[in-house]
């Protein structure tokens, strides 16, 4: 019988501004694909969908996840939990690929770089002679020693087959249908993890391998993936009249774009007519030297002309901004808001900028000692994780909330409305409801990393119904106070019986099940991990950390 592999996307730790977009990414869906064709059972669970049933990661021969810098902490919960239960587990993607040995501390092995053909290969190893040696990209450990494989060579697009969504399991839930049509970037912006993954050679798949991925999503609202979609300008064009001459079009579609896109009025034609309804465009600051800082390659004037083209061809504008730069003063963060209100722009994500491993900006930061945490959770560009040059990270963390009240207001909807922009008015009370639902799940999110946001509970000695009881309330009490993460340590604890600890086991399950909050269980042995996976018939939505793992 075939091997039965099941891959999974973790969900980012806490509900955020893009929560509301169905949206998985398409990795672990093109690996998918490739697998089923070579004959394996294998399907994509995306977490924000949904729990994924115990029974398909427990069954399965293989669990692979995907593992970016804000889901590291949740990939590395499931994947011990699944180890301990005797799963062979592989991570992949940009975070384990320039971190492997952490990734290796929770999983058997780590897939660096672009997995398309090396993830099949050690499929067929793991069904052979296990010998690991000469899998391109391949991290695992030999006699209690990491072991890094050479880096693959990048994959042909040509030669790899177009994701299949109906590999996932959610599939129905998607509001929007992805597709990725090329891979790298000729730019080095210093804050982006694209170019160090895929590299600066810019890669695009066939025309007619893309129109016929088209075709299966004719009617369809698309997203087109794609780090840069009109990276090459001619070849955007080619593929858009190829899908105009050939009538296969999405009912709408949207990609993220360069400013630069905006200076070609044949390309802005083409993407009104194949329907093209917002361009999610890579502006990051207002400030000329913040854009010099992070490589950009524009200036400001570039940008309202960006802005300006887009709506004349009636599509409408996505602004997506980075703040915090070295040369960023609160003042920056203040006049972007003004700059994004002023000049029409209908929807906009005012980020943190975030040093994510294996970038120019991580690397630097991490040298000058500016790193203010390595919890992953918080690298999610909703929070403060380093010391801004110009301004406390306090005062910074604060802005970027305030940049999104101030755009998200009911007064600029009613501006557009009475504007008669009502399709820019719509966009904004979309985002205003997304923001409320946000800020509503994010207990924390003013305190910055230095802040008491985490709350610590010992528990010693007899742990009778009085003692449980009082935890409650204490755990209960501390999220009230905004501390949505919480640590539990058991030391020495006597269990007076099963039914105490199934209650323990019960309270903290539901507490983990709240959208923001996460909950860890110190001091857990070997054999208690084991009674809690009997007393919950499921894996724990907490995480269990042994004595003398990482706290």
């Amino acid at each position: 019988m075939a091997l039965k592999i099941t891959l999974v996307e973790p969900k980012a730790p806490d509900f955020h501004v893009f929560s509301s977009v169905r949206l998985p990414r398409l990795g672990l869906v093109g690996l998918a694909t490739i697998l089923r064709q070579a004959g394996y059972q294998c399907r994509v669970w995306c977490q924000a969908f949904g729990e994924i049933p115990a029974f398909e990661l427990l069954s399965s021969d293989l669990v692979g996840i995907s593992v970016t810098t804000s889901t590291a902490p949740e990939a590395y919960r499931l994947a011990r939990q699944l180890r301990h239960r005797g799963v062979p587990v592989v991570l992949g993607g940009p975070h384990v690929t320039f971190l492997p040995e952490e990734g290796l501390d929770a999983a058997d092995f780590v897939l660096r770089g672009e997995a398309d053909e090396t993830f099949l290969e050690l499929v067929r190893r793991l069904e052979s002679d296990r010998d690991y040696r000469h899998v391109p990209g391949l991290s695992y450990r030999e006699d209690g020693h990491a072991m890094h494989n050479p880096l693959p060579p990048r994959p042909d697009l040509n030669r790899l087959p177009m994701p299949d969504l109906a590999v996932l399991a959610n599939a129905g839930q998607l509001n929007l249908h992805p597709l990725i049509t090329s891979r790298g970037c000729p730019h080095h912006c210093t804050f982006c993890a694209v170019t160090p993954l895929f590299g600066r050679e810019y890669r695009h798949a066939a025309t007619p391998l893309i129109l016929q991925a088209l075709e299966t999503l004719r009617g369809k609202r698309v997203f087109f993936y794609d780090d840069n979609f009109t990276a090459s300008i001619d070849r955007t064009k080619d593929l858009l009249r190829q899908m105009l001459s050939t009538r296969v079009l999405p009912r709408a579609w949207m990609a993220q774009v360069r400013v630069d896109a905006a200076r070609d009025p044949e390309l802005l034609q083409l993407m009104a007519r194949t329907n093209c309804r917002m361009a999610h465009v890579g502006f990051e600051s207002i400030n000329p030297k913040t854009l010099r800082e992070f490589r950009k390659g524009q200036g400001v004037e570039d940008i309202r002309h960006c802005i300006q083209s887009l709506h004349r061809h009636g599509i409408a504008v996505h602004g997506m901004f980075v703040l915090g730069g070295d040369e960023d003063t609160l003042s920056v963060v203040e006049d972007t808001v003004d700059f994004a209100w002023e000049e029409r722009v209908d929807t906009a994500q005012f980020l943190v900028l975030t040093p994510i491993p294996g970038t120019v900006l991580f690397a630097d930061l991490e040298r000058e000692g500016r790193l203010l945490t390595r919890d992953w959770s918080r690298y999610d560009g909703h929070h403060v994780v380093y010391r801004p040059a110009k301004m406390s990270p306090e005062d910074l963390q604060a802005a970027v909330v305030r940049a999104f009240t101030r755009f998200y207001g009911l007064g600029n909807v009613f501006r557009d409305v009475f504007g008669g922009r009502l399709s820019s008015a719509s966009y904004k009370l979309m985002g205003h409801h997304i923001l409320k639902r946000w800020l509503d799940h994010h207990p924390d999110l003013g305190d910055t990393v230095g802040s008491p946001s985490r709350g610590r509970f010992r528990v010693e000695g007899r742990l009778d119904s009085l003692t449980l009881r009082k935890l409650s309330g204490d755990l209960r009490a501390a999220l009230r106070r905004g501390q949505a993460r919480l640590d539990i340590h058991l030391a020495d604890v006597q269990l007076p019986s099963e039914d105490t600890l199934r209650r323990l086991l019960r309270l903290l399950d539901r507490l983990a099940a709240r959208p923001g909050v996460s909950v860890r269980l110190f001091g857990v042995t070997g054999r208690l991990e084991t009674i809690i996976a009997n007393l919950l018939h499921n894996l724990p939505r907490f995480d269990c950390v042994r004595p003398g793992e990482a706290g």
